[in-house]
């Protein structure tokens, strides 16, 4: 599973990760500025879609927001590390796959912790809904994770390598 260390697959990893959380960050910063000129009123994009500004001080739906700034600190660390753990694994696998998966995953909690330490919440901005019924506020970074974690869950299931 695992290869010998291969510069060309370091900095294509690295370089990948660094686009996606600039890819992460940019729209956070663009849809603020819009929505401050907007006075953070929620704006219609599709009868299916808002954009809104939600700053989310806990983690997924909102859990554990209650915590503070130790919530803050907390969860700024932990998706650092684990953003930099997955980074190593990738940068050492040897499928294709299952390096894009953990690139995908650690820019998302890198994005989503640059937000924590510059924020003090996670930015989220995109508001997908059917009729009155709306799933939580989501940013890219978290689009970055879901598909991340997806894409393993596939490779996982269909992979012809069986080991056994």
């Amino acid at each position: 599973m695992w290869k010998s260390l291969n510069l060309v697959r370091v900095i294509e990893t690295l370089l990948a990760i660094i686009f996606l959380v600039l890819i992460d960050q940019c729209t956070k910063i663009f849809i603020s500025k819009i929505m401050l000129n907007n006075r953070f009123e929620d704006m219609q994009l599709l009868s299916f879609l808002n954009i809104v500004f939600v700053r989310n001080t806990g983690v997924s739906f909102g859990m554990f927001s209650e915590w503070g700034i130790l919530g803050r600190y907390f969860f700024s660390i932990f998706s650092i590390v684990i953003g930099s753990f997955l980074i190593l694994l990738a940068i050492f696998s040897d499928t294709k796959v299952f390096r894009s998966s953990l690139g995908l995953i650690s820019s998302g909690a890198l994005g989503n912790a640059i937000d924590r330490v510059y924020f003090g919440g996670v930015i989220d901005f995109i508001d997908f809904f059917i009729y009155n019924v709306h799933w939580p506020a989501f940013n890219f970074a978290d689009i970055f994770i879901t598909v991340g974690v997806i894409l393993l869950l596939f490779d996982n299931i269909f992979n012809t390598k069986n080991e056994i």
